[in-house]
C-alpha cells in the first residue's frame, strides 16, 4: 500500500511521535534524518500518506502525527520486521520478582501486574487461570465462635478461598465433621461446575439425612466461586493511566475510567476474545469510548494443563510498541514457569 519511500517517511514520523509526542513537519524530518530528498518531496509524500489515512494533523498548520489506522499499520507491517531484546536489568528484575516463595496463584498473578506496571509506567492487568475447569482438592470447615463457621475451599490450580457464614446455636463439632466427610467423599476431585450441580441436587439430601443443622451450602459455594472469579483479576498502577489522559477530558470521564479499572464489567469486556500469544488493540478497536486514546497489549500464558491466563498493558496509543511487546513476551514465559512451579 505504501511505497518504499513512503514507508521510510512514515516509520520516521511514528518513531518521532512515540519518543517526543510532538507532530513532525517535513523540514524537521529532513533536518533530523539523512534522507536524500528535498523538503518539498517529503511534504508531498506526507500528504499522500495522510490521504491514505495513516497520518493526521492536530490542527491545520501542524506537522503530522500517526492516526489510529496508522498505528495499526505500523504494528502489523513494520514491527514484524524487527525485534528488540529486553534489557538485562529488566530480565533480572522480572526473574527476581517471581522467585519469592509464593503459596497461592493469586499472589503470583498479582505480582505480575505490579511488576509490569512498575517496569512500564503504564497500567497493567493480570487475569489468573480460568476457574471453570478447576477441581476441588480440599474443603474444610472451621468453627470460629458460637454461631459462625468458616468454609475453606482449595482448588487444583492453587486457589484458596474462604467464606464465613452463620449457623444455628449448638452447631456441633460432630456436625462439622460429618459435613466435611460428606464433601470429601462426594465433591473433592470434581470440577467446580460439577460441585455446583451436586450442591443443588444430591448434597442437600445427604446433609439432611446425616446432619440436623440447616445450612445453605449452595449459596455459600456461589459466594466462594464469585470471589474466585473476582480474585482472578488484578490491576497494577491504575493511577498511571492519569498521566496519559487528555487534559481537556472532564472529571466525570476520569472517574469513569478509574471506576472501570476497579473491576466494572466494561474492563472485563476488553478481554472477551483475547488473541493467542500476543495481541494489540488500538484506540477505537477497544470498542470503549473512554479508551479511544489508548492501546491494549495482551499476552496469554499457559500453566501446563491447568488453564490459561492473560496479562495486559493499557497505555497511550503512542507507546513504544516493540519495547512493550518484548517485555510482555518475556513476562508471560516467566509467569508460566512460576505458576507451573507452584503447581508441582
Amino acid at each position: 500500500m505504501l511505497t518504499e519511500r513512503q514507508l521510510l517517511i512514515f516509520d520516521l514520523i511514528v518513531r518521532h511521535y512515540i519518543e517526543f509526542e510532538e507532530p513532525l513537519g517535513s523540514k524537521t524530518l529532513l533536518k533530523e534524518s539523512s534522507l536524500p530528498l528535498s523538503s518539498a518531496t517529503i511534504r508531498n509524500e506526507m500528504m499522500r500518506i495522510e490521504e491514505l489515512g495513516f497520518l493526521e494533523k492536530m490542527h491545520s498548520s501542524s506537522g503530522r502525527i500517526p492516526s489510529i489506522q496508522g498505528y495499526r499499520y505500523y504494528v502489523d507491517q513494520l514491527l514484524g520486521k524487527e525485534s528488540e531484546e529486553v534489557a538485562d536489568e529488566v530480565k533480572q528484575m522480572i526473574k527476581h520478582g517471581f522467585q519469592n516463595p509464593y503459596r497461592e496463584v493469586q499472589q503470583v498473578v498479582e505480582k505480575s501486574a505490579e511488576m509490569l506496571s512498575f517496569l512500564t509506567n503504564y497500567t497493567a492487568l493480570a487475569i489468573g487461570p480460568e476457574t471453570k475447569d478447576s477441581r476441588l482438592t480440599g474443603f474444610r470447615l472451621v468453627a470460629l465462635n458460637e454461631g459462625h463457621v468458616m468454609a475453606i475451599l482449595v482448588t487444583d490450580k492453587g486457589h484458596v478461598e474462604n467464606q464465613i457464614f452463620s449457623v444455628s446455636p449448638g452447631f456441633s463439632a460432630t456436625e462439622i465433621e460429618k459435613i466435611v466427610n460428606i464433601f470429601n467423599q462426594e465433591l473433592v476431585g470434581r470440577t467446580l461446575q460439577e460441585v455446583f450441580v451436586k450442591l443443588q441436587t444430591d448434597i442437600p439430601l445427604i446433609i439432611r439425612k446425616y446432619v440436623d443443622a440447616k445450612v445453605d451450602f449452595t449459596a455459600i459455594f456461589n459466594d466462594i466461586v464469585a470471589k474466585l472469579e473476582h480474585d482472578r483479576f488484578h490491576v497494577g498502577g491504575s493511577m498511571n493511566l492519569l498521566n496519559h489522559l487528555d487534559s481537556t477530558m472532564d472529571k466525570n470521564k476520569v472517574k469513569a475510567i478509574l471506576s472501570m479499572l476497579n473491576g466494572s464489567p466494561d474492563i472485563h469486556a476488553l478481554f472477551s476474545n483475547p488473541n493467542e500469544g500476543v495481541g494489540v488493540k488500538i484506540g477505537t478497536e477497544l470498542n470503549n469510548e473512554l479508551l479511544h486514546n489508548f492501546s491494549l497489549i495482551t499476552a496469554t500464558y499457559d500453566t501446563a494443563g491447568n488453564g490459561k491466563g492473560l496479562i495486559a498493558l493499557l497505555g497511550p496509543t503512542n507507546m513504544p510498541y516493540q519495547k512493550m511487546i518484548s517485555i510482555m513476551k518475556f513476562m508471560r514465559y516467566e509467569l508460566s514457569d512460576s505458576l507451573n512451579d507452584l503447581n508441582k
